[in-house]
């Protein structure tokens, strides 16, 4: 631990459960007098139950996998540009090449006020195989965003490559927005709907459908709490990736359709390529 310290572990972990309960970033950055960015880095860490101090790192380790990867989504875009097919496109070619995002306001449980703030949903879902990653936020804001976008960069069996969400406040704003600080530091594009038309973000727009048909729905009228509202989510969205058969993607599930697309015989030219590179 250095010396310029400001928040010790039991303060960290205060101001995540603070945070949970529904105290804005500002307020906690007034409280424990630091910036705002500073309460954002705490809150991402301690989503991964991490509360300790140390020396910001990159994570990101650039593996013989992660390069086949990239190596691959370079093949594909290089033979689309060599085609140039005349039809329209209405789904991406690469997994990660456009991942969509939105938000919804979850309703109250049984039991509780009508006072209590609202928690939000926030979605992430693979515009080529419909990979879904999911969350529950305190709010809607850019730190819940930013937090929940590096939750899919962590998460997420591809590369993500850009961004596509309405032209709300969560998700646009300049360099120092969160978000957009996040996807600048990470090299991600940022794509956005029409002005005043978000129904064009439809894909998220349906999974939130779904999601609260299929998942949500079940807990009206029960009493639960919110973290077992939130593990549920967390198993529905894995039945979602791995079972749950989607007639966007010709019935294939979502992890199927990435495997599918990562076996092709243009993946295999791109791993016997960099074999004979690295001979």
């Amino acid at each position: 631990m250095h010396n310029n310290t400001k928040l010790l572990p039991y303060m960290r972990r205060a101001i995540y459960f603070s945070w949970i309960d529904g105290t804005s970033v500002t307020n906690l950055a007034r409280e424990y007098k630091v910036s705002r960015p500073t309460i954002y880095k705490v809150l991402e860490r301690a989503r991964l139950n991490d509360f300790h101090n140390h020396l910001s790192i990159n994570l990101r380790f650039r593996t013989v996998k992660y390069g086949l990867k990239k190596l691959s989504i370079a093949e594909k875009r290089i033979q689309k540009r060599l085609d140039r097919l005349s039809i329209k496109r209405y789904e991406k070619d690469i997994p990660g090449e456009m991942v969509h995002f939105d938000t919804k306001r979850l309703p109250l449980l049984k039991g509780e006020a009508l006072r209590d703030k609202r928690e939000h949903l926030h979605v992430a879902i693979d515009d080529h195989s419909r990979y879904l990653i999911a969350d529950i936020f305190p709010d809607k804001g850019q730190y819940s965003s930013a937090i929940h976008l590096q939750e899919v960069i962590n998460t997420a069996p591809f590369t993500v490559e850009n961004t596509y969400s309405d032209n709300g406040s969560a998700y646009k704003g300049r360099k120092t927005h969160a978000f957009v600080a996040k996807c600048m530091k990470n090299s991600i594009g940022q794509a956005f709907t029409k002005p005043r038309r978000p129904q064009t973000n439809g894909k998220a727009e349906r999974v939130i459908r779904t999601l609260m048909e299929g998942w949500h729905s079940k807990f009206k009228g029960k009493y639960i709490t919110r973290e077992e509202r939130r593990r549920s989510l967390q198993k529905y969205v894995h039945y979602y990736n791995t079972v749950r058969n989607h007639s966007g993607i010709k019935n294939q599930v979502p992890v199927d359709r990435i495997n599918d697309y990562y076996a092709s015989p243009l993946m295999f030219k791109s791993v016997n390529n960099a074999l004979q590179i690295n001979i």
